[in-house]
């Protein structure tokens, strides 16, 4: 295991309420963090699953929760940045974590012996005497496995694992495309046509604008702060359309269209529902 002295994923955020370093975080951190995170939890859930002391709530639910916190860690600030802030090194990352990522949830839920603890725990709820809070979660816990093929077997559990990566895969190239084209969107409007906009939301549009050599005019993005913020702000109805065709019309065509990938995503869920609807999870 090769730990980067300086990667801040790997130790203690040193800031207040430790909140992420976002200034210290660099791009070539997020990859062997994920693969770090990835690790540790595959440790503590083989742990848990061959716990050879009898299921109860606390060995396999409570630990089942608190496992894997670098990778939530890692995966909170990587997809929260990636939808704020993308570019294509972003992007490439996202591509090759997404599959693995997707691999190793599914080989949880696919995981026999801990699917067995978690269920046994469910069994015996009723005389758990859990409080509301422990309670939810050992419901969501047993739901999560119940609905993603845990009772799968055989050729059926296979078939399950092969169309979630592929919905994986899908699903992250969709989202892909959809914040490559909102990227390629400008729309210049000019002083008379900021009527009720927030000071806040012009002074970033005029910032914009002269970052590409066009002061005294002012940049808008479909950026959803940006787009949401106009649609409630602007007094001008005409260019509210505007916004609002741009916005609900992207990736229909071109380069970054998603028509092919969304009735492919729905053939995999359907697939996917098919697959389950034949377990009983009473």
């Amino acid at each position: 295991m090769t730990h980067a002295a300086n990667n801040p994923f790997f130790g203690k955020f040193k800031t207040p309420f430790e909140t992420p370093p976002f200034d210290k975080i660099k791009i070539e951190h997020y990859e062997p963090a994920f693969d770090e995170g990835i690790k540790q939890m595959e440790k503590e859930v083989q742990e848990i699953a061959n716990n050879p002391q009898p299921a109860t709530f606390e060995n396999t639910v409570v630990a089942l929760e608190r496992s894997g916190k670098l990778l939530e860690t890692v995966s909170s600030v990587f997809f929260n940045v990636l939808g704020a802030e993308a570019n294509d090194e972003m992007m490439e990352i996202s591509m090759r974590v997404s599959p693995k990522l997707s691999d190793y949830g599914t080989s949880i839920t696919l995981n026999a012996p801990l699917w067995k603890r978690v269920k046994a725990v469910y069994e015996k709820r009723d005389g758990l005497n859990l409080d509301s809070e422990d309670a939810m979660l050992l419901q969501k816990t047993y739901d999560s496995f119940a609905l993603s093929g845990a009772d799968l077997e055989g050729a059926d559990r296979e078939a399950y694992r092969k169309l979630s990566a592929e919905l994986s895969e899908l699903t992250t190239v969709f989202g892909q495309n959809v914040l490559k084209e909102l990227n390629t969107y400008e729309i210049w409007l000019t002083a008379d046509d900021l009527a009720g906009l927030p000071k806040g939301i012009v002074d970033e549009a005029a910032q914009l604008a002269e970052a590409k050599g066009r002061k005294g005019e002012f940049l808008f993005t479909l950026a959803q702060p940006t787009y949401m913020a106009f649609m409630k702000y602007s007094d001008r109805p005409d260019l509210r359309e505007r916004f609002y065709r741009l916005y609900t019309g992207r990736n229909t065509k071109g380069e970054y269209s998603n028509v092919e990938n969304m009735s492919r995503i729905a053939a995999v869920r359907l697939e996917i529902a098919k697959l389950l609807g034949s377990q009983n999870y009473a």
